[in-house]
Parts: C-alpha cells; sequence; structure tokens
C-alpha cells in the first residue's frame, strides 16, 4: 500500500469508531447477537476501507465526496439491523456521525501547521492519527452515556413522543461541525482562529455531555414519580381490601354473638306457629350471612387490584373470569407486577364497555409456571377494528415492565376477541 492510500485509508477508519458508536446503544436491540454484529461490522468496515482507499489512490477524489454517499449505505444497513423504532434509530446513526465529525473538525486545528502546502485532497498520516486518537478519547468519555444513559432513554415509552424530533439534534450539529470545518489550513492559521477555536469547539461536546445526562436524570426522576405513585395507588387499593375484610370480619361477629338470641326468637315464632313473622324476621339475617368475602389470590397486592377492578366490571355489568394462582410472595416487584395486570384489565374492561350486555366478558389469568415464571394472560371481545382494540394507554407501560424483566409479549385479534399473553423471567 503507497503512502498516499494509506492516508486515504486513516481518514476513511473514522467509520470504524463511528460503527462503534452507533451500535453500543443498541447492543440489545439488534436482530441478532451483538458479539456477532460487531465481528461483521469490523471485518466488513476495514475490508471496504483497505478497497476504497487503493481506489481513490488511483483516482485522488476528494474525502467528502466519497464518504457522504459510503454515510448513506451504511444508514440503510443500520436501520435494517436494528430492531426500534426509525425515528430512534436515525438518532443513533446521527448521534455516532455527530461525535466523528466533531473528531474530524477539530483535527485541522491541531494539525493546521503540518497540512500547509499538502493539496492532495487527503489529510497527512499525521492529521489521520489525530483524528482516530481523537475518536478514541471522545468514546471513552461518551462510554457510558452510550452503553447506559442512551439505551434507557430509548426504551423509555413515556418519552416516545420526543423521539420524532430527537434525531435532529444529533443530525443539525453534525452538519453545522461539517459547515465549520475548514477548507483550507491557511485560514485556521490567521490570527486568533486556531487558538480561540481549540477552546470554544470544546463547547459542543460538553453541551451534548451535559444534554444527555441531563435527559437521562429527568427520565430517571420520572421514574421514580411514576413508580411512587403506583405504589400509593396499591396502598389504597389494600387500605381498601383491608377496610372491606374487617367489615366482613366484624359482620361475622356480631352474627356469632347474637345467635342465641336469634334462636330463642326462631324457636318461639316456628313453636307459635307464626310462619310468616319467621319468614320476614329471618330475611334480613339470611342476606348478612349470604354476603361473602371473596378471596381472589393468596398474594395480598395482587388480590387488592382483583377486588378493584371487578368491583369496576360488576357496576358496568361485566362478568371477569378470575384464575389468579400466585403466591403469597411473588418473585417480582408488586408495584410493577400490579401496574402491569391492572394495565390489561383497565384495557380490557374500557374495550368491552360498549358491547351489548350478554357481551361483556373478562378472562383473567395468572399463573406460575415454574418457579421463576409468571404466566399472564388476558382476553375479552372487542367492537371495531383490531387497530381500535390496541388503543389502551397501559399497553406500552406493559410492554416496558416485560422488557425489564426480560420476558415475550404476545397481542393477537381472531374473531374479535382481543388475547395478551405475557410470560415474565424473573431475576434470581
Amino acid at each position: 500500500m503507497n503512502s498516499l492510500a494509506v492516508r486515504y485509508a486513516l481518514e476513511f477508519a473514522i467509520v470504524i469508531p463511528a460503527a462503534v458508536f452507533a451500535l453500543l446503544p443498541v447492543m440489545s436491540s439488534l436482530r441478532f447477537s451483538s458479539s456477532r454484529a460487531l465481528v461483521i461490522a469490523g471485518v466488513l468496515l476495514s475490508g471496504s476501507v483497505a478497497l476504497a482507499s487503493h481506489v481513490c489512490a488511483i483516482y485522488a477524489p476528494k474525502v467528502r465526496s466519497v464518504i457522504i454517499p459510503g454515510v448513506l449505505v451504511l444508514l440503510a444497513v443500520y436501520v435494517m439491523c436494528v430492531n426500534l423504532p426509525l425515528t430512534r434509530k436515525l438518532f443513533c446513526f446521527f448521534n455516532a456521525a455527530m461525535l466523528c465529525e466533531f473528531c474530524s473538525m477539530y483535527t485541522p486545528f491541531i494539525t493546521s501547521a503540518l497540512e500547509i502546502g499538502n493539496f492532495s485532497g487527503v489529510s497527512s498520516v499525521t492529521s489521520g492519527l489525530v483524528s482516530l486518537g481523537l475518536a478514541v478519547i471522545v468514546g471513552a468519555a461518551f462510554f457510558r452515556t452510550l452503553t447506559v444513559k442512551i439505551p434507557v432513554l430509548l426504551h423509555e415509552e413515556r418519552i416516545s413522543s420526543a423521539w420524532k424530533f430527537m434525531f435532529l439534534f444529533p443530525l443539525s450539529v453534525a452538519l453545522l461541525m461539517h459547515w465549520m470545518t475548514p477548507i483550507s489550513p491557511i485560514v485556521v492559521l490567521t490570527g486568533r482562529v486556531r487558538p480561540v477555536s481549540l477552546v470554544v469547539m470544546l463547547i459542543i461536546p460538553a453541551v451534548m455531555f451535559l444534554f444527555y445526562h441531563v435527559s437521562y436524570w429527568l427520565v430517571a426522576r420520572m421514574n421514580e414519580s411514576a413508580k411512587l405513585q403506583q405504589e400509593n395507588t396499591l396502598l389504597t387499593m389494600e387500605n381498601k381490601r383491608y377496610n372491606e375484610l374487617k367489615s366482613y370480619m366484624d359482620t361475622t361477629r356480631t352474627l356469632r354473638h347474637d345467635f342465641r338470641q336469634h334462636i330463642l326468637v326462631i324457636s318461639q315464632l316456628a313453636g307459635e306457629g307464626k310462619f310468616y313473622e319467621l319468614q320476614d324476621y329471618l330475611a334480613p339475617l339470611t342476606k348478612k350471612a349470604s354476603t361473602a368475602y371473596r378471596t381472589f389470590c393468596a398474594n395480598r397486592a395482587v388480590d387488592a387490584i382483583a377486588s378493584h377492578y371487578d368491583s369496576i366490571a360488576g357496576q358496568q355489568d361485566t362478568n371477569i373470569e378470575w384464575r389468579l394462582e400466585l403466591p403469597n410472595v411473588l418473585p417480582v416487584n408488586e408495584a410493577d407486577f400490579c401496574a402491569m395486570f391492572g394495565n390489561l384489565l383497565e384495557n380490557a374492561l374500557h374495550a368491552v364497555k360498549e358491547l351489548p350486555h350478554e357481551k361483556r366478558k373478562v378472562k383473567a389469568i395468572c399463573s406460575m409456571l415454574s418457579d421463576r415464571m409468571i404466566g399472564v394472560s388476558t382476553d375479552n371481545p372487542y367492537a371495531g377494528t383490531f387497530t381500535d382494540s390496541k388503543k389502551g394507554t397501559g399497553l406500552a407501560s406493559v410492554a416496558g415492565t416485560v422488557e425489564r424483566y426480560g420476558g415475550s409479549l404476545n397481542i393477537n385479534a381472531e374473531n374479535n376477541i382481543f388475547s395478551v399473553d405475557i410470560i415474565l423471567y424473573c431475576n434470581s
């Protein structure tokens, strides 16, 4: 490989750290294994860089005229390989482009004195090495952001609407830095342009870093607030359930206490043949005695959720078929599970509300499939189209909970029956 090809190779090699920056936030959302993706990307990009540098050494085009079409090809491949909504994929890709564009823009301000008299259309070997070195530094500075904070933002459904515009931020910054890249080293060496630019341009990655961390902090606070609200709601339901149990026990205790007096009155009325009076006397007692306390589940929190929605179902004349076979202690966070289960029940009751009374039926099943696996299933009839039946506001939250526990979510609609089947794989 001649010296010109080496210089081209070093300049094109910036796509390798760019690929790493683009893949790190989406490792859990790739359509194939992450290790396989890194190996394939490394081999393909290295081969493409070597081939492009040889071709360019012969025809000597400007680097930008080759990189931009190549970036569009890489974008198409990236979109096909990542299993995320399009706007989130674009955000990750343009974020990687923005980080590497900063390295390409900042390098001429560092090595401008070495580029005087360079008219080949490609940077020197030193400039290429400096650019790659900057990419390593930027990658180290943003590593936790790329591997922890951005993935959390990508999977946070509470900010899903923001992703329609979020990708424009890194794209705009990348285009701005592309425009700011000096065309000639003479411009950089004019007056105090170089020392001032070296300091001022560091504001760009600092602002990017601050933006991502503030966004992550806001999402963390939103999650804490939502979790606290879930727990408060659950405590309210449990308190209501406790009061129901207390009322039932008080009624039962009163009946037991007065049982001897009731026996005497019944015996006297029966002995005197006053059967109509006896019937009137027994009516309120029979009503009290027949009011049974229904327990839905051994787990107190899930029992409270079931009782709450069973009461709502009764008010809207809907029959719920319960089969809740869960232990006293769940292997998952009770607030998470109850929020998920409550969202499913709320969506089901909302879907059947507009149906005729005889069709208002919901089936709810929860059971332990193994010591560390919980199965949840709900199904209900619905009116309208399948798309209409999926408009429940809680399904996004349900999907987020299932993903957090590494589970599976299956949504189906056949013969106007909407069903949701969930498996949660509990952490040890």
